[in-house]
């Protein structure tokens, strides 16, 4: 009796890296599907501080570039006439707009930026950046605690804000429309914005 050897064919490697793809396929599928709003919320998060280091290199230049003694209290309009933030919130904007990269200024009367979440709204002059997040400018000072100025919200106990207010939603209206997670507020004072 005669038994012929079998040759057990291996796999090629070819072989071996469709597997492989098609297992890592399944296993991204499987992750984003078992924790969706933790992936979101970080996305969120990633978003919010690439917005807020755009806002606050808009805010250095301003006041180096845009302001006599290097304070929101001496601004300084093209032809030399000084104001302040407080009070002059559109062409406080206008500066915002030449360091950051906006694409429009329709900003609906009922988006965050313009109202600051409140029922009364702020009436802020606002704009959108390049990158869909919105950024208003309130400029009257803010004295109250913003548990009454922004009720419901999680905020700072209070704000000491001499000029106004900086709020940006980095993701419109979409959800989870939350302070301190898609929307913000930072105070503003004579140096610039006021971090806790």
């Amino acid at each position: 009796m005669h038994i012929r050897n079998k040759k057990l064919s291996a796999f090629t490697m070819a072989e071996a890296i469709l597997v492989m793809t098609i297992l890592g396929i399944i296993a991204t599928i499987m992750i984003t599907t078992l924790k969706p709003a933790e992936f979101k919320e970080k996305g969120l998060r990633v978003l919010a501080k690439k917005v807020l280091s755009e806002i606050d290199t808009a805010t250095t230049q301003i006041l180096v570039n845009n302001t006599k003694l290097g304070d929101f209290k001496s601004l300084v309009q093209d032809d030399g006439t000084q104001f302040e933030y407080k009070g002059n919130a559109a062409t406080v904007l206008e500066y915002y707009k030449k360091y950051l990269t906006t694409i429009r200024t329709d900003v609906p009367a009922t988006s965050f930026c313009v109202t600051g979440g409140q029922a009364t709204s702020l009436n802020a002059e606002a704009a959108y950046l390049k990158d869909g997040a919105c950024i208003g400018i309130s400029a009257t000072e803010v004295t109250t605690p913003t548990d009454t100025i922004f009720p419901g919200e999680d905020a700072p106990e209070q704000a000491t804000a001499s000029q106004g207010l900086l709020l940006f939603d980095t993701n419109g209206e979409e959800e989870p429309n939350t302070i301190g997670k898609d929307r913000f507020i930072l105070p503003i004072g004579d140096a610039g914005i006021q971090y806790d």
